[in-house]
C-alpha cells in the first residue's frame, strides 16, 4: 500500500544525486566551491577550533583566502576594538557539519594526499556529502509524517512536487551546504517528534528532552528559528476554544518535563553566548555590524550613484 510513496522517494533521491553530480561544487574553485561565501562563515568554527586552535584571532584566515579564495575579503568575522576576531554567523551550522568534517580531516591527515587545512578537496567533499545526507533524511521524515494523515498517492505526489517544482532541488543538490537544506530537515524532524509526542498516552521524558534540544539547535543555526517552539506547543490544535483549553491542560500536566525541555533548549543556545564572551568579552554581540538598515540603505545609495555615473 505504500509502494507509491517509496517509489516517489527513490525518484527524488535519484534526481538530487544526479543534480549533485551534474554540478559538483566540491570540485569548483574559489567562490563556486562548496565551502565559500556564507558557507565558509558557518563552517569557520571547525578549522579554527580543531586545526588551527585559534578561535579568537583567526590568524589563519588571510592565508586561507589567499590560497582558496572562498571570498574576496575576510567578511566571515569582524574585528573588535581589542583586536579580536568575532564570527559573523552563529555556530549551529558548524555543529551539523562536524561529523563529516571529522571524517574529512581524518582522511586528509592519514592519507597525506591533501593538505589537512580545512579547505582542501576532502573537506569540500565532506561538507557536500553532509548536505546530501541531510536532504535524504529531510524528505524521508516528510514522507513518514504525511503517511500518517494522507493516502499513499497524495504523499507520493507531494514528495515529487517538493523536489521537482520548488527551489528545494537547488538547496539540496547544489547549494545544499547553506542553512536552508539543514533547516528543512530539522523542521521535518521537529514535526515528526511533535506528532509522536501527542500520539502517546503518556509521553516520555526523552520526547520532551529531544524537542528541547532540537529547538535549541535550530535557534543556534539561525536565531529567528526560536519561533519553531510554537510547533510542538500547538501541533494538532484546531481553531477551537475547547481544543486550546485541552492543550494548555496537557502542558500543565507535563510542566516538569516541559521545564526540562526549556532548560536543554537554553543550554544549547547558550553555546553562542559562551563563544561571544570568549571572543569579545561581551555576552551579547551584534555580529553583523554595519549590516543594519542604515548600512543597507547607504550601500544601495552608493551602488545607485555608481551606476548613474557609469551610465
Amino acid at each position: 500500500m505504500k509502494r507509491r510513496s517509496r517509489t516517489a522517494l527513490l525518484v527524488c533521491y535519484l534526481l538530487i544525486v544526479a543534480t549533485h553530480l551534474y554540478y559538483p561544487k566540491w570540485q569548483q574553485p574559489a567562490g563556486e566551491a562548496t565551502i565559500s561565501y556564507d558557507v565558509s562563515g558557518y563552517y569557520m568554527y571547525l578549522p579554527a577550533v580543531f586545526i588551527y586552535h585559534d578561535l579568537r584571532e583567526l590568524r589563519f584566515l588571510p592565508e586561507i583566502i589567499a590560497d582558496y579564495r572562498p571570498t574576496d575579503d575576510p567578511y566571515q568575522a569582524f574585528t573588535t576594538p581589542e583586536g579580536h576576531r568575532v564570527m559573523k554567523y552563529s555556530l549551529g551550522q558548524s555543529l551539523l557539519y562536524a561529523p563529516f568534517f571529522g571524517l574529512a580531516h581524518a582522511f586528509a591527515t592519514v592519507s597525506g594526499a591533501y593538505p589537512a587545512d580545512g579547505f582542501s578537496l576532502p573537506y569540500q567533499l565532506g561538507v557536500s556529502l553532509s548536505a546530501l545526507c541531510f536532504s535524504f533524511l529531510g524528505l524521508y521524515l516528510v514522507c513518514r509524517v504525511l503517511r500518517r494523515y494522507y493516502a499513499d498517492g497524495v504523499v507520493a505526489t507531494t514528495l515529487l512536487l517538493i523536489t521537482f517544482a520548488t527551489n528545494y532541488l537547488n538547496y539540496s543538490a547544489i547549494d545544499g551546504a547553506l542553512t536552508h537544506n539543514y533547516l528543512f530537515t530539522l523542521y521535518a524532524l521537529l514535526i515528526f517528534l511533535s506528532d509522536r509526542l501527542y500520539r502517546r498516552r503518556r509521553p516520555a521524558w526523552i520526547q520532551f528532552a529531544s524537542i528541547g534540544l532540537l529547538v535549541g539547535l535550530m535557534a543556534l543555526v539561525r536565531p529567528t528559528e526560536i519561533l519553531a517552539v510554537l510547533i510542538p506547543v500547538f501541533w494538532g490544535v484546531s481553531v477551537d476554544r475547547q481544543a486550546l483549553l485541552d492543550r494548555f491542560a496537557f502542558l500543565k500536566r507535563h510542566a516538569t518535563k516541559i521545564g526540562l525541555a526549556a532548560a536543554l533548549c537554553l543550554a544549547v543556545g547558550s553555546l553562542q553566548l559562551v563563544y561571544w564572551h570568549y571572543a569579545s568579552g561581551d555576552w551579547i554581540v551584534y555580529s553583523y555590524q554595519d549590516q543594519d538598515l542604515t548600512g543597507c540603505v547607504r550601500t544601495f545609495a552608493k551602488e545607485c550613484l555608481a551606476t548613474k555615473r557609469a551610465g
